[in-house]
């Protein structure tokens, strides 16, 4: 009895007899002739690019979206009931949420190789400036002050934006999204660890110098400067569920205005009057960042879901609707931060009244014209220029 239950539940490649069963039905001809890799992926571009073939239709996604494959090792069911994927998780709606890419075609490699790359000519910058002993040029004010505190500050900035990411890279709906999604929070992160590398570097070079982040975390945490920005992102990093509100005010509203002013109209440009070059190495590596994440933002929102063949309309209001928003939560961050020109000196074309003015409506020219005019907003962008510097001293 035993060997008879062992011989009939055998499977198919151990029983002879239900093998040749198998052989007998198989027809002759090729099952599938197709053979070229991910054949039913939609191209962007001339043909199927690398980025797409490895990117698109790869990943666990609900089976109630156009192409969407529900399987692998994700979680069911959440505590509370919540299903691995629902239409709750964001207002936005989209005919293909597999239509996004992103211009840059970064997929795991590339962006390893390019990470690589940064590395090697970041220490090769340093090893050259610490040679040179370019430390000596910077004012000892400057370098205490401002970068060692007020520019270490905004690592919470930069950690917060990557934290925001959590959940949307779990809660997104196609794949190409995803990878925009978690490359954008990477470099986030590597922003945040270049404000540190800055302040080790200098301490390795300079006797004194603080490496700690115990004072950047106390100016982050209870200077008037940063009070603004802290509120916006600590409510961007746990208030919100909806995964497009959490990347459209983060990379569109955000960051585009207060994170584009503090880097690159303070202090980019404050630092060659204060003898720094070292500090405008690492803030051109976040605006290449910024500028990688920007396209790719602006192809999800502006080419995917504003130009949607069904639900354009929709999306439209509903990111007009986010904009205001976050905008007056950013309009309060920008007028605390300009309590900050009360700390340097007076310097004509740069901290002067008329110069911060100026530095505030290239960023705001800048948004306008990547974000608010595509979908159809209004904003009184004099206005509210106006109110940012009822903050400036």
């Amino acid at each position: 009895m035993a060997q008879e239950t062992t011989r009939t539940t055998r499977r198919g490649l151990l029983d002879p007899e239900r093998a040749a069963a198998i052989l007998k039905v198989i027809p002759p001809n090729a099952l599938d002739t197709q053979r070229r890799m991910g054949y039913f992926v939609e191209p962007r571009w001339k043909r199927l690019s690398e980025y797409e073939a490895l990117t698109c239709y790869s990943q666990p996604t609900p089976d109630w979206i156009p192409g969407g494959l529900d399987w692998g090792d994700w979680t069911q069911k959440f505590h509370g009931g919540r299903p691995s994927w629902g239409n709750e998780l964001t207002e936005l709606r989209s005919s293909d949420w597999h239509k996004h890419r992103d211009p840059a075609r970064r997929w795991h490699h590339p962006y390893v190789k390019n990470k690589s790359e940064e590395a090697g000519y970041t220490q090769r910058f340093l090893q050259g400036y610490s040679a040179e002993g370019q430390i000596r040029t910077m004012d000892p004010f400057w370098r205490d002050e401002m970068i060692s505190k007020y520019w270490g500050a905004m690592i919470f900035n930069e950690y917060g934006m990557f934290n925001a990411h959590s959940s949307v890279v779990r809660d997104c709906l196609g794949d190409t999204i995803r990878s925009s999604a978690t490359f954008a929070a990477f470099d986030k992160n590597d922003n945040a660890q270049m404000i540190q590398m800055e302040r080790v570097f200098i301490s390795k070079v300079l006797s004194g110098f603080p490496e700690s982040t115990d004072e950047p975390k106390l100016v982050w945490t209870t200077d008037p400067v940063y009070r603004g920005a802290r509120v916006l992102i600590e409510e961007l990093w746990q208030g919100i569920q909806d995964f497009n509100e959490i990347l459209w005010s983060t990379h569109c509203v955000y960051d585009p205005l207060f994170g584009q002013f503090v880097r690159r109209e303070f202090f980019l440009r404050l630092a060659p009057f204060f003898g720094d070059s070292l500090t405008p190495f690492f803030i051109n590596q976040t605006q290449t960042y910024f500028q990688t994440t920007r396209d790719a933002m602006s192809d999800l929102y502006l080419t995917t879901l504003c130009d949607d063949m069904q639900f354009s309309s929709l999306n439209r209001r509903f990111l007009r609707l986010w904009t205001d928003k976050w905008l007056s939560q950013t309009v309060t961050a920008l007028k605390d931060f300009m309590g900050l020109y009360d700390k340097v000196p007076v310097i004509a074309g740069v901290t002067d009244e008329a110069s911060v003015k100026e530095a505030l409506t290239r960023v705001f020219s800048d948004w306008v014209h990547d974000y608010v005019d595509k979908i159809d907003g209004k904003v009184d962008t004099k206005k509210i220029i106006d109110l940012i510097m009822t903050g400036y001293k």
